[in-house]
């Protein structure tokens, strides 16, 4: 396909983190200590993704390996987790996320589970000098949000080969793209663990919306020629909109980039004109400075990183989850 999609712009900046070639050794080591349940084949594609790299794009502010560690784990974990299970029943998954999230809040991975689940809960022993219980509950909500109203909507779709409305796919996606659960770290890589006042406060809640929209859409422009070749990925924002209204890629490349920069605009706004926190002002503007980071950062990632998961054909590993 010779056709471009088109490179989102944004009006912050983007910076790269001190750590952003530092994690390959290991990454490579978590992939084949725990991920063994994959082939050896899906393996060595995963390790030429450098997903632990886009961490320090999305993370800049972390100054230890010791504090961006867990969240490096916790971004190949969630990947792999997410590209494992992309056509896995719904009713073996409500499972798989219920002993997920109580692992996800301390409870000890089972003698027979496999990789997955103990690198679950090694992020979790790596975040717990940086965090609360209560970023905990939070982080496990954020992940059943993302697998109960995003995976498991996305999967009948998928299954069926069939498109959604682009206005259901929007509601899908700003779970099912995995930023509530994976921009809670934003949190511990600034050292500043946002009280519930804040935390569940409409605006911070409509921008945390705003940000997973914005970042659907910049992966499923990413991704498009790579989406564009497999039959399964029917949830592209372009492809629907091209199944919807019947129009050209270009056309839909052009709405869909349309939609995202709305939603910049409106988080742009939003940022702006922030409600009054009191003492923690300056730590919640800070906070949400740092969520409009992760959006540039993945994006500066996305074509910038040393990563060929969208990139090269071929490089996406077919889902390998066995209906038990």
């Amino acid at each position: 396909m010779s056709f471009e999609s088109p490179i989102p712009k944004y009006p912050w900046p983007y910076f790269i983190g001190r750590f952003s070639e530092e994690f390959y050794e290991e990454e490579n080591n978590w992939i084949d200590t725990d991920y063994t349940f994959m082939s050896e084949g899906t393996r060595e594609k995963y390790k030429r993704h450098g997903l632990a790299q886009a961490t320090s794009y999305m993370f800049p502010a972390c100054t230890t390996m010791e504090q961006i560690r867990p969240i490096a784990r916790f971004m190949v974990w969630l990947t792999l987790y997410d590209d494992y299970h992309e056509v896995c029943p719904v009713h073996e998954l409500a499972g798989i996320r219920d002993h997920i999230m109580d692992v996800m809040l301390g409870e000890a991975p089972r003698p027979d589970d496999i990789g997955l689940i103990r690198q679950v809960a090694r992020s979790r022993e790596e975040f717990l000098p940086y965090v609360n219980d209560y970023w905990f509950e939070r982080w496990a909500q954020s992940f059943y949000r993302y697998t109960t109203y995003g995976i498991m909507e996305e999967t009948p779709y998928k299954l069926a080969k069939r498109c959604p409305t682009l206005d259901n796919l929007m509601f899908i996606r700003e779970y099912s793209i995995s930023m509530y659960p994976y921009g809670d770290p934003v949190e511990p890589s600034i050292n500043f663990i946002a009280p519930r006042y804040v935390s569940e406060h409409p605006v911070i809640q409509r921008l945390k919306a705003l940000m997973c929209r914005i970042m659907a859409i910049q992966n499923d422009l990413a991704s498009l020629k790579k989406e564009l070749a497999i039959d399964t990925e029917i949830l592209n924002i372009v492809v629907v909109i091209m199944h919807q209204f019947k129009v050209s890629v270009e056309e839909a490349c052009t709405e869909s980039l349309r939609m995202h920069d709305e939603y910049v605009r409106e988080f742009a706004e939003i940022q702006a004109n922030l409600p009054n926190f009191g003492a923690i002002q300056k730590d919640v503007e800070n906070f949400v400075y740092h969520m409009a980071l992760m959006i540039t950062g993945l994006g500066a990632w996305y074509y910038g990183g040393n990563s060929i998961r969208y990139s090269t054909p071929g490089a996406f590993p077919k889902p390998e989850y066995s209906v038990r």
